[in-house]
């Protein structure tokens, strides 16, 4: 437990932000409870022209002094995040991959360089003295930013749009997993009367978006394949009919749990041209997958991945975790050579993050011991085999509570990198989105923010409060003038 004490919140996000990026998972509060001492208390006095930051234990402090108005935010931000992260270095003997840079988008910072006409040497070399970025880090950020203008060059970026599909059930709810999902077995009966409703609201959207451009459809979830072959079929043929497809450039089906892959099921996928999908592992060690409660084997990842290419599938990609619990070093080398025999299109590793709502968050105290602290270290591993298939990062971003404040890197080969990420990850186009839970996001690049119309997260409510969850939409599209 971390004490935090501030003369004022106006910097709580960022000072609680940096915190957690040395010490996930762990309770920060502003006042101990009675009895308890505390792992150590972080002091933050604002005065209007000088301010003081501490860090204390019954062993050590450490102080430092930051001139300047706090209350010019723009100015003072970045010297409290560099004062406390140093603080933090000090007193955990560490550093930090990403330095003091805290947000969800680090590539940010290197587009708006690239674009102001810097060099990729120059936007190296500004992360890593103006946030104390690693070389390495600085490096992919940079990489990731010129790759995405790339990709996103022939993008309407004010009139293009995406699609989201979700499909909120899975087979069974994973230990790290914080998304809206349901036992499929539960909610077998309820699942068609769910897609009855999610094929109303798909017909809603392709008549209020019919004079835009379609340009990525994405079926997520949960596990879209833990439906019935039969549904997977009716929900793609309906989009197919309903959308108007000729401007689409990529249509992604996020396959996700190879126990739920079928030959029938790849087949309506082919039938109805998918164009991407993704067969997740997460690991290719079987004990790490019953620990995490994923009902396969390694062997049912390569059967359903060999499955796949002889369906015709050519732009296949496979999800990886990095610091499951019980996972070191040796874990993560192999499940690379694995991954390297099957030679998937594109990558994606994920640092594990330890989220509220997530089953590892209430059970922290009995994995934390075996939570592997070497978290960066598989990253580069990662890096390196992608690089062996001939991969490059084409997208990067952050979540909360992931240690080490590192980062979530997506890698493909040239051409075939997945679109609707990039859109989606660095908020450019509106994306749609259909289904419980799913959170439509509509982008004001004039006013540099953007506007989130969000469904209701229960299957229940979906189906019985929808008309009125239409009716909201409508209003809420209305009023911010997108139809």
């Amino acid at each position: 437990m971390i004490l935090l004490e501030q003369s004022s919140e106006i910097y709580n996000n960022d000072l609680r932000a940096m915190i957690m990026a040395f010490f996930p998972g762990v309770k920060i509060v502003t006042e101990l409870p009675e009895g308890e001492v505390g792992d150590f208390k972080v002091i933050a006095a604002f005065e209007e022209n000088k301010s003081f930051i501490s860090i204390e234990n019954s062993e050590n402090k450490f102080n430092k002094e930051i001139n300047g108005s706090y209350l010019d935010k723009q100015a003072f931000r970045n010297k409290l995040k560099r004062a406390i992260y140093d603080l933090l270095c000090q007193f955990t003997k560490r550093e930090l991959p990403w330095g003091d840079l805290t947000g969800v988008r680090p590539t940010k910072i290197a587009t708006a360089k690239l674009l102001e006409g810097l060099e990729k040497e120059a936007v190296t070399d500004y992360y890593k003295e103006v946030y104390a970025t690693s070389e390495r880090k600085a490096e992919l950020a940079t990489d990731v930013a010129q790759r995405e203008m790339q990709v996103t060059k022939n993008i309407d970026l004010k009139n293009d749009y995406c699609l989201y599909i979700g499909i909120p059930f899975c087979p069974s709810r994973c230990l790290y997993c914080s998304f809206t999902s349901y036992p499929i077995a539960a909610y077998r009966e309820k699942s068609k009367e769910y897609l009855d409703k999610l094929k109303e609201e798909l017909s809603y959207i392709s008549d209020i978006m019919k004079n835009r451009r379609l340009v990525s459809i994405y079926v997520g979830g949960g596990t879209p394949t833990s439906i019935t072959h039969e549904m997977l079929g009716d929900l793609l043929s309906h989009v197919r009919k309903q959308f108007d497809l000729s401007g689409l450039l990529e249509f992604t089906v996020e396959a996700g749990r190879p126990d739920s892959i079928t030959a029938e099921k790849l087949r309506v996928m082919m039938e109805n041209k998918v164009t991407r999908i993704s067969i997740n592992p997460q690991t290719m060690n079987d004990e790490t997958l019953r620990t995490i409660g994923r009902a396969h084997t390694k062997e049912q990842t390569k059967e359903a991945f060999h499955m796949a290419r002889q369906m015709g599938f050519d732009n296949i990609n496979m999800d990886l975790i990095a610091g499951l619990p019980g996972e070191n070093i040796d874990s993560m080398k192999y499940t690379l050579d694995s991954i390297l025999e099957l030679g998937p299109d594109s990558l994606t590793v994920h640092s594990l993050a330890i989220k509220r709502a997530a089953n590892l968050k209430a059970a922290i105290t009995d994995y934390e011991s075996c939570i592997n602290v070497d978290v960066d270290e598989m990253l580069n591993m990662v890096s390196d085999a992608a690089k062996k298939l001939n991969m490059m990062p084409y997208y990067l971003y952050r979540q909360k509570n992931i240690g080490g404040n590192l980062e979530n890197v997506g890698y493909s080969r040239e051409n075939i990198e997945c679109l609707y990420n990039i859109l989606i990850m660095e908020e450019m186009t509106d994306i749609i989105a259909a289904g419980a839970g799913a959170s439509s996001k509509l982008v004001y690049h004039d006013e540099n923010r953007v506007e989130r119309i969000e469904n209701c997260k229960s299957v229940d409510d979906y189906i019985g409060r929808f008309d009125e969850m239409m009716e909201r939409k409508k209003i809420l599209l209305e009023k911010v003038g997108r139809i």
